[in-house]
């Protein structure tokens, strides 16, 4: 997959010639200093336009530090090359003004500009993002259109809509002429959002090769990962609860890794004659996946699934189709545990429109109503 050459800085190359005798002595120019930029907020509507001012007075390479509990009214956009911190979870919350009803809380600036390439990196940390779900519609958390950055040790809270949402498109459905990749989201509590906790969407092939990583989702509206583009990603050490829908739901994998995973529950809202995955991939040819030592739980009482919920069924660890191509995955390590009931299916093999070898090995599967289903067609070894 391309990875885009990083954009230097007139600051980082440009030279300086200076006169010595017939010399001529080529000096690299001193870099900018960075500094701190704080915006201190006081609870109130201006808060947007205090924070959004001190973004737009900021350098490159500078800090921005958001101060007290915020109130917005408008989007943020974030600049590139810049690191923003609170200074700390519970004394830097950002919470949306009732009736705002944004399209996102916090936003890369080439998602809010519409720009045809991806921002440059940035790193948010040590803050708090209150969605205030109760009185607005549509609201993202945070809408990601950066490539290499970095979030870390940030809850977002109660968002209208998805708590993370990494975006090909920009806000007018701009598509990237480039790709948004190498970044990394990690120790990130995700909690009561109204879509998925971590989404992504991605048309193109754009959003690959990122890590989301030691975190927390809970109580979503859909599912806790939903990736329309999973190539390259890893997914690991995160702790899914009360999912109404998919925990992991992966499409497109290739070079992917899904692995040691804490699924508590999926299916919590199930529907009539609908499926829910704990964890999904479907496979792209050429490139070799790998979901290993995930523990998969269905918490939920089946025997009232059974009864409010007819013909849902609840498949523990799916490969349900390859794109093209043949698809390979090795499946190792997992442990799932059921409930007995014929709703329940623990490893599910299906070649779809490609061609599937699966390495299927080391797993526990106890009590499910169908312990395993290959579908015709498909390659199963026992590895070496």
């Amino acid at each position: 997959m391309p990875k885009p050459r990083p954009r230097q800085t007139a600051g980082a190359i440009a030279l300086t010639l200076a006169a010595s005798g017939s010399a001529v002595v080529i000096q690299p120019l001193a870099p900018a200093v960075a500094a701190r930029v704080n915006a201190t907020c006081v609870n109130t509507a201006a808060d947007a336009r205090t924070i959004q001012a001190a973004i737009d007075a900021s350098k490159e390479g500078d800090e921005v530090v958001l101060k007290g509990p915020c109130l917005i009214n408008r989007t943020i956009t974030l600049r590139g090359r810049r690191t923003y911190r609170g200074d700390a979870k519970a004394g830097t919350v950002i919470k949306q003004a009732d009736g705002a009803n944004l399209p996102a809380m916090l936003a890369s600036e080439s998602w809010v500009t519409d720009q045809a390439y991806s921002s440059d990196p940035v790193r948010i940390e040590r803050l708090t993002l209150d969605g205030n779900r109760d009185h607005n519609t549509g609201t993202v958390g945070l809408m990601l259109r950066s490539w290499d950055s970095r979030i870390y040790d940030v809850d977002i809270l109660g968002t209208p809509s998805d708590g993370i949402r990494v975006s090909n498109p920009s806000k007018n459905g701009t598509k990237l002429r480039n790709t948004m990749v190498n970044s990394v989201i990690s120790d990130v509590y995700i909690e009561r959002a109204g879509g998925s906790g971590l989404k992504v969407v991605d048309p193109g092939n754009a959003v690959t090769d990122w890590t989301f990583q030691r975190s927390w989702i809970g109580f979503s509206g859909e599912s806790g990962v939903e990736a329309e583009n999973s190539a390259g990603w890893t997914f690991s050490d995160l702790h899914l609860y009360a999912t109404p829908k998919n925990a992991i739901d992966a499409h497109r994998c290739f070079g992917t890794s899904i692995r040691d995973n804490y699924i508590e529950d999926f299916g919590t809202k199930a529907a009539a004659r609908q499926t829910y995955y704990g964890v999904r991939c479907d496979l792209q040819g050429e490139a070799a996946t790998t979901i290993s030592n995930n523990r998969i739980h269905k918490f939920g009482n089946m025997a009232q699934s059974r009864t409010a919920q007819q013909d849902a069924r609840f498949v523990f660890l799916a490969l349900d189709d390859v794109n093209y191509g043949r698809g390979h995955a090795a499946v190792t390590g997992n442990t799932i545990l059921g409930h007995g009931t014929r709703q329940e299916t623990g490893l599910l093999f299906r070649r779809g429109r490609g061609a599937l070898s699966v390495a299927s090995t080391g797993n526990l599967v106890d009590n499910v109503g169908v312990p395993r289903s290959i579908g015709p067609g498909v390659r199963l070894t026992s590895g070496y």
